[in-house]
């Protein structure tokens, strides 16, 4: 009786591990495709250089593109009562609202913030080399997919230059410090606690 148990019992453990490693692989082979896609779409030729060398700098370029000219008015122009109302006739509202992801007006986006840690681990080095995972750091700047080229920082790709490499973007570091962050799927790559 002990016996048979024991047969059914690996039987089923055979059975499970086999159902994972074959959907582990059909997952792996559809994010290689994803990967070769994307590596030949981001080449050198749609990287951009740096031009921002700390974070200051930074977010003085994101304010200043995204100021939105001030309408002027007209004195024969009607007086607005709720000028900020929506109205679908008008160009200025959509141009400035209507982007996608960048809203100017009083909506801001929730960031997520990371906890810096002071070395990379070997997971988190795994995760990012071969599914490249992005992070976001304890500024709230998300680091997205990149490959031998570049990298996206906030929804933009650069090329690497000399403070900030490769071999950085596979560790997890920051752009503007010298921590690591883990990946921003973490948890799904069993790295909870």
């Amino acid at each position: 009786m002990k016996l048979t148990y024991k047969y059914l019992l690996a039987v089923l453990v055979l059975l499970f591990s086999f159902q994972t490693l074959q959907a582990q692989s059909n997952h792996e082979t559809i994010e290689k495709v994803d990967i070769s896609k994307l590596d030949r779409y981001y080449t050198s030729h749609h990287a951009q250089k740096r031009t921002f060398k700390t974070k200051q700098a930074f977010k003085r370029i994101q304010t200043h593109h995204t100021k939105v000219p001030q309408k002027r008015h007209m004195a024969s122009a009607p007086v607005q009562v709720h000028p900020n109302r929506y109205r679908p006739q008008s160009r200025w509202y959509n141009a400035r609202y209507y982007n996608g992801e960048n809203y100017h007006g009083n909506y801001i986006p929730k960031r997520q913030f990371e906890r810096a840690h002071r070395y990379s681990r070997r997971g988190w080095i795994l995760a990012y080399r071969y599914d490249r995972a992005g992070f976001f750091d304890r500024d709230g700047f998300y680091y997205g997919y990149f490959n031998r080229y570049g990298y996206f920082f906030e929804g933009v790709f650069y090329r690497y230059d000399y403070s900030y490499t490769y071999r950085d973007r596979i560790r997890g570091r920051g752009l503007f410090d010298r921590y690591y962050y883990r990946p921003a799927a973490w948890r799904e790559y069993g790295f909870c606690r």
